[in-house]
C-alpha cells in the first residue's frame, strides 16, 4: 500500500481550523477502536494501535505548533 499523496506538509494546517483538526482527530480515534472491537483484536493489538494513536496525533500537534510559529514569524 502507498500512502504518499499529493499535497504539500502545511495543506492540513492551511485548510483546517486547529479545532477540526482536534475534532476529526477524536472522531477517527473513536471509529477505529469501534473497528477494532468488532475484528476480535487482543488486548496488545488494541494497546498497540492505541500507542500509535498518540504519536500520531502527537506529531500532528507538534506540526502545527511549528506551522503556527512559522507564520506569526514570516511577513505576508
Amino acid at each position: 500500500m502507498n500512502l504518499n499523496f499529493d499535497h504539500t506538509a502545511e495543506e492540513l494546517f492551511e485548510y483546517y481550523s486547529e479545532e477540526d483538526i482536534s475534532y476529526y482527530l477524536w472522531e477517527m480515534y473513536q471509529c477505529w477502536l469501534l473497528e477494532l472491537s468488532q475484528l476480535d483484536k487482543t488486548h496488545l493489538e488494541v494497546s498497540n494501535r492505541q500507542y500509535f494513536f498518540q504519536l500520531l496525533a502527537t506529531q500532528v500537534s507538534k506540526n502545527l505548533q511549528q506551522f503556527k510559529a512559522k507564520t506569526v514569524t514570516t511577513p505576508e
